[in-house]
């Protein structure tokens, strides 16, 4: 079982997203994080992930969900953070070796027609949006989510 990290970076109502180049879930859109390192803090290691796929560093992020999944029953820790209003996201959208960053506005993601994000972001985001913590089991199969468990 791995560590994995998704993180929300938020500035107003838009997120940090990233367009993945690589399986899991190539071509669409989602929240950038990885895999926790060995020996490595689980909020370090978001910090971390950030940094690396998100082109930014933040000092802090607060603790939303863990969660757990099927794909190979990870434990998901999913963090928010908060950027200022004042931060300058004209820079994007950037080519990154991982796919493509770039800011996307909540209710973009949240729409039910948009077909081009990872199933399970809609499900993190509203809580991140309603402001509430919820810890779920997500059940895939392959890249279709076909059930959601609230813990």
């Amino acid at each position: 079982m791995a560590i994995v990290t998704l993180c929300f970076v938020k500035v107003d109502n838009k997120i940090l997203m990233i367009n993945r180049n690589k399986y899991p879930f190539m071509g669409m859109w989602n929240a950038v994080g990885g895999h926790v390192e060995e020996g490595e803090d689980v909020l370090a290691g978001a910090i971390r992930e950030i940094k690396e796929e998100g082109n930014l560093e933040v000092k802090d992020a607060k603790l939303v969900s863990i969660s757990t999944w099927n794909y190979d029953d990870d434990l998901i820790y999913v963090y928010v953070s908060n950027l200022p209003s004042s931060f300058d996201i004209s820079k994007y959208p950037i080519k990154i070796s991982e796919g493509i960053i770039d800011f996307k506005d909540i209710d973009w993601v949240l729409d039910e027609k948009n077909y081009g994000i990872v199933p399970d972001l809609r499900i993190f985001i509203n809580d991140i949006k309603h402001e509430r913590c919820q810890n779920y089991h997500l059940v895939y199969d392959n890249d279709k989510l076909i059930e959601v468990i609230k813990k």
